[in-house]
């Protein structure tokens, strides 16, 4: 929130809607009013399509992604351990400033995805109803290429390497370089070696006998996508405003993946530092997570208050008025009687057995529902089952893969569950709510995304 509270006030001429964040322990819940959101969704998309706009956010953002990598680069021949104090907390204070810097565009992502979907719907009545949900995914479909898609075509020339006999063990801690970060996530950071790798080249082998053919697959889908895209266009006879909101949303759609592989590498990176802080305080890596940015240089001069370490770890409140400015947060009791004052009081629904949502993804599903908040938890998902979450985020590719379907609470079209259900060809429903109050682990479900439902299946 410190990136988008006062930074996007002065870059966009309104902060982030009021919003509340609740952690319990390494759950995260946000609220904000949907009407606030949208209302800044559409300003936001009223300012970035005005001429020359989408050029200049196109350059800002290869600008910081250009200024991070050199960043990275300087941090790989850092020794932590042989750094003094203030380097080590100049060098936090160094990543923590482009950390905010690149979150003030990232901001972006969520007001414009759901204001735009809105927004790009209302381009479809030329066409038959029958027609206009197949063509408002294709029309939100991004032809840009994700990260996740990347690694997987890179990891496929290993394969076919492999497959011809190469000996590609060079090949394979080249790409571990590139891609250690790929489970990393907001709580926890993981260096994925060769090994790892090497253990999804044979997941691929055994999957795709003959890689090159399934990149080559993938390629025709993504030449399908931009042609399907290019006719459906023509046939919507959008004038140049219509146009330039689907090239907009073309970009978000990509920018949302390509912010998180920014951030993910910045963790790293981030967790190197700050646990080296904490070694030297006597605190874990977790410890340090629970400090507020102002509060971590302080910790060279007095000691650390452990006891509200250990209550933050429990359950924090955050919250920020948008209308006042102000923004306040807290443990404990008090942060239990903010929520129930802010948000009321909230049941859960075990009467419901079908949800709707946003159909991301069309086909049709049947499994046992996976059910979990974490990342972690999700790798244990077996194939064909229904990944049921909240969102998705990079680090859950290794599940979905697995999926047979996957149903989220939050996120629209242009969310990162939407973006990689298209890639990898998984039936998805998003923006349901409470998919993961109403169905548990183990539930049958059927998934139809022709209507846009998910539903719990009597045995």
């Amino acid at each position: 929130m410190e990136a988008w509270i006062l930074p996007m006030d002065e870059k966009y001429g309104r902060p982030w809607p009021t919003s509340t964040l609740i952690f319990n322990g390494e759950i995260v819940s946000w609220y904000n009013l949907w009407g606030e959101l949208l209302d800044y969704g559409q300003y936001l998309i009223g300012s970035l399509l005005q001429e020359g706009k989408m050029g200049e956010l196109g350059n800002e953002i290869a600008s910081q992604a250009s200024r991070l990598d050199k960043l990275f680069s300087r941090f790989n021949s850092l020794s932590l351990e042989d750094a003094t104090n203030d380097e080590l907390l100049s060098y936090y204070s160094e990543l923590h400033n482009a950390y905010t810097d690149w979150f003030v565009i990232g901001g972006l992502v969520e007001p414009v995805g759901y204001a735009g979907e809105r927004m790009a719907r209302e381009l479809l009545p030329r066409l038959p109803e029958k027609e206009r949900e197949e063509a408002f995914s294709l029309l939100t479909t991004t032809t840009r290429e994700s990260f996740s898609r990347r690694e997987s075509i890179e990891l496929l020339k290993i394969a076919g390497a492999k497959s011809e006999g190469m000996d590609v063990s060079a090949m394979l801690s080249e790409h571990a370089e590139k891609y250690h970060w790929l489970h990393n996530n907001y709580f926890s950071t993981e260096t994925l070696g060769a090994d790892f790798f090497k253990s999804q080249l044979e997941n691929v082998l055994s999957d795709f006998p003959d890689p090159k053919a399934q990149i080559g697959k993938m390629e025709e889908d993504s030449a399908s996508i931009k042609e399907g895209k290019r006719v459906l266009l023509g046939r919507l006879g959008l004038d140049g405003q219509g146009r330039a909101l689907v090239e907009l949303l073309d970009i978000f759609a990509w920018y949302q993946d390509f912010r998180k592989e920014y951030i993910m590498r910045m963790l790293h990176y981030l967790d190197l530092i700050m646990g080296e802080i904490g070694k030297r305080k006597g605190l874990t890596l977790e410890d340090v997570k629970c400090l507020l940015p102002e509060e971590i240089p302080s910790l060279f001069i007095s000691p650390p208050d452990h006891a509200l370490i250990e209550e933050r770890k429990k359950r924090f409140l955050f919250h920020f008025d948008s209308q006042t400015g102000e923004s306040l947060h807290g443990i404990g009791e008090w942060s239990l009687d903010m929520e129930e004052e802010l948000l009321g009081s909230s049941t859960h629904k075990e009467d419901i057995v079908e949800l709707r949502g946003l159909i991301a993804n069309k086909g049709h599903a049947k499994g046992r529902a996976r059910v979990t908040m974490s990342a972690q938890d999700a790798k244990a998902i077996r194939e064909g089952e229904i990944l049921v979450t909240s969102m998705t985020t990079p680090d859950f590719v290794v599940a979905i893969k697995r999926a047979g379907a996957i149903v989220t609470n939050e996120g629209g079209i242009l969310s990162h569950a939407a973006v990689i259900s298209r890639e990898f060809g998984i039936p998805c429903i998003v923006g349901t709510r409470m998919a993961t109050r109403v169905f548990k682990t183990g539930d049958l479900l059927e998934i139809d995304c022709e209507l846009g439902v998910v539903r719990r299946v009597p045995e």
